[in-house]
């Protein structure tokens, strides 16, 4: 992954997704509306940050944005402070 994204959008699709695992699986969580939009906004940062063709290579929301969670705690160059 040669792409690079700002730590304002690392720290914001970070946050969506410890909350969306935190809610735990659809068909158990406490609010389902909320469960969707919250994977709705997760799904937004993910395409804010890496574009659609990125996001449309993963099956869920969650999934792409793990792999860029892990991608900014694995890379020294991935997440960049734009301050």
């Amino acid at each position: 992954m040669s792409q690079s994204i700002t730590l304002a959008a690392f720290e914001t699709i970070d946050s969506l997704l410890s909350q969306q695992l935190r809610a735990g699986d659809f068909e158990t969580c406490a609010d389902p509306r909320e469960y969707i939009r919250n994977s709705n906004r997760l799904l937004d940062a993910c395409i804010d940050a890496m574009g659609y063709a990125y996001v449309d290579g993963f099956a869920s929301a969650e999934e792409c944005a793990a792999a860029i969670v892990t991608a900014g705690l694995l890379s020294s160059t991935f997440v960049v402070d734009a301050n």
